[in-house]
């Protein structure tokens, strides 16, 4: 099952009812003491419950809304498509009429006095008199109410509750009624054992396992977090029939040694004195060996202990700790899905390990099984993330908004957490033109072949005073700062970006960045590479030369020259390990050298001959005659 939203109402900040979205990366930002943590916590309290870190009281109602219940709600999709009520006779939620007005699973839990007080499930759900109450029924008064209606016997099984329901359902065709209603599917001290209750009861066994991991911790060695996986592995281990069986045997002869000395004391007791050498005796407990292990230390290669680590080291050992509890919880609870709540990840970090954590998340959200919610106020964080992940609390009013999905949403972020350019232009009084490309390498590229080819270099020379090259590529939220920050300069721009055609991950990710440019016309024009990136305008003679590799992909112009060759080299090392037997930061490296390498030096060689070859010539003449347009 996925979340797809949340839903608060009466909730500490969340006074009345807010619908907030939910991704499979989602992002909360906004100022502090906004309701980020809230979002966090109250998902925390909906999976968790008495387990929940985060426990649930009558303090967390809002304050002066005179209403002491709480509703925490979250929306679903992918939920199990049938469900087993009645042995093995299957029903499935939309048959039960257990499904929202846009065929979602919706379960909201109200809360009172800190309390679970019951769970509903907001339905469209059938109102007729006859039919509004079914999930209600026994399997003899659902025999019944079918006789009164004259359905014959036929018509459903008499022993499945479910084929009941359907068969009454069934006999009120067009006359049959649905509205949103709540069902109640669980009662605080309501011990009624009806098809509702079960059905919450199964749904139970699918819901994802929901971890949270807050920032304001102390991180000790000592803390259960840490303790608690250890401490679970070491009792999985003296689990081990094999194991146990030599502990006993320690045991018996510890024990067996013991006695002996007790007996030799007590006799030589008795020859100094008789009644106090009879009250004795000996008991050999059983030992408790968990305490034997409690003395567990995390060290580094210098042996210093984890609690004299720097904050940001501990924090990222234990973001990993957490990680590790959280699964081998999926796996004991025999759980499909997860769900990894972490506010503010960047504590205590350094840069570098920010926006290496940020991209494992992204990973991370990619799989079908595991969703990632975090919350941020730190503009360095919010501008690594796709657009797509960003949802801004704003207050409104009295309450508070969540703004997702809009036009204006970067701009609002912007300027919440005060995002600045990550562009410099000295003496932009000179400069007329900004050649934007994705990155260093394109630009590079772009400069060498600009000055190796003279039928280029005749149109439009790079090294005009009037023109800069900018790397404007990155996240979204970054590329529109910079963006906007261009326009205010009000210079002339041209972009052009890769197409990333043949790329599994993100093909065409600029896309809807060309297409804003150009639907704003005027000083500005945007186009994708009509190849996948610039590496792939690199003549395979030039490659041959340089590595002596022959390259013949089925399709030269969406293939990953630089993998291919990083795959190449790695066949042709002593190394023992394949490119899938990698790991993705090493495949980095070794691409990001051959990208150097293929931009850097071998563009210098490209001839207009060379272009024309691979059908590039004309492509990348357009280029340069239009920012010779936009010169003019």
């Amino acid at each position: 099952m996925k979340a797809i939203k949340l839903i608060l109402e009466n909730f500490r900040c969340y006074k009345t009812r807010t619908e907030i979205p939910l991704n499979a990366l989602s992002v909360f930002i906004g100022k502090n003491d906004i309701g980020k943590s809230t979002i966090l916590e109250s998902l925390d309290i909906f999976f968790n419950d008495k387990d929940a870190n985060v426990k649930i009281d009558s303090s967390d109602a809002s304050i002066n809304s005179g209403n002491k219940e709480i509703s925490i709600g979250v929306v679903f999709s992918d939920f199990p498509a049938e469900l087993i009520l009645d042995a093995t006779y299957p029903t499935s939620l939309c048959d039960e009429y257990l499904l929202n007005k846009d065929s979602q699973l919706e379960i909201i839990k109200k809360y009172r006095s800190g309390k679970l007080n019951e769970v509903i499930l907001s339905a469209e759900h059938p109102t007729n008199k006859e039919v509004k109450d079914l999930l209600s029924l026994k399997i003899d008064e659902l025999r019944e109410r079918a006789n009164t209606l004259n359905i014959a016997e036929s018509e459903y099984n008499g022993t499945v509750s479910s084929s009941i329901r359907a068969a009454i359902r069934k006999s009120f065709g067009k006359k049959l009624k649905v509205k949103e209603t709540e069902i109640v599917i669980y009662k605080e001290k309501d011990q009624k054992d009806n098809a509702a209750k079960e059905i919450w009861t199964k749904l139970q066994e699918y819901m994802p396992l929901y971890s949270l991991l807050h920032s304001d911790r102390k991180n000790e060695e000592k803390d259960s977090e840490i303790q608690d996986p250890i401490n679970i592995s070491i009792k999985q281990i003296l689990e081990d029939p094999t194991l146990q069986e030599h502990l006993n045997i320690i045991a018996q002869k510890v024990d067996e040694s013991v006695k002996d000395v007790s007996a030799r004391t007590i006799k030589k007791l008795s020859e100094m004195n008789p009644d106090v050498a009879k009250q004795l005796t000996t008991k050999f407990s059983t030992p408790k060996w968990l305490n034997a292990f409690k003395d567990f230390k995390l060290l580094s290669d210098e042996d210093i202990p984890f609690d004299k680590r720097g904050s940001g080291v501990k924090r990222l050992i234990l973001l990993n700790y957490f990680r590790a509890e959280a699964e081998r919880k999926c796996k004991q609870r025999n759980v499909r899905d997860i769900i990894y709540a972490l506010e503010e990840p960047e504590t205590s970090q350094h840069p570098e390990h920010q926006k290496k954590n940020i991209e494992a998340f992204i990973e991370l959200s990619q799989k079908n099984s595991t969703q990632i919610f975090l919350s941020t106020h730190n503009p360095g964080i919010a501008k690594l993330l796709p657009e797509d992940s960003l949802i801004l609390l704003k207050k409104n009013g009295e309450g508070l908004e969540a703004l997702f999905d809009n036009k204006d949403i970067l701009k609002d972020i912007a300027n919440t957490l005060g995002v600045l350019p990550s562009i410099e232009i000295e003496n932009s009084t000179k400069v007329k033109l900004a050649v934007c490309l994705e990155g260093k390498n394109d630009i590079q590229f772009l400069k060498n072949i600009n000055q190796v080819i003279p039928e280029l270099k005749s149109i439009v020379d790079l090294e005009d005073e009037r023109i800069i090259t900018l790397p404007l590529g990155g996240s979204s939220l970054q590329y529109w700062v910079n963006l906007d920050y261009l326009g205010k300069l009000n210079l002339n721009q041209i972009h052009i970006y890769d197409s990333d055609i043949g790329s599994s991950q993100m093909p065409h990710q600029y896309k809807k960045y060309v297409d804003q440019i150009n639907t704003k016309g005027g000083n500005s024009f945007a186009c994708e590479t009509q190849k996948r990136e610039f590496e792939n305008y690199i003549h395979p003679s030039l490659i041959k030369t340089k590595w002596d590799y022959e390259i013949t992909p089925p399709c030269w112009d969406e293939t990953d020259i630089a993998e291919e060759i990083a795959k190449l080299n790695l066949d042709n090392s002593e190394s023992t390990r394949t490119w899938d037997q990698l790991d993705d930061d090493e495949r980095k490296k070794k691409k990001s050298g051959i990208k150097n390498n293929l931009n850097t030096d071998l563009s210098k060689n490209l001839t207009k001959e060379m272009l024309v070859e691979l059908n590039a010539f004309d492509e990348v003449k357009n280029w340069f005659l239009k920012m010779k347009e936009f010169l003019n």
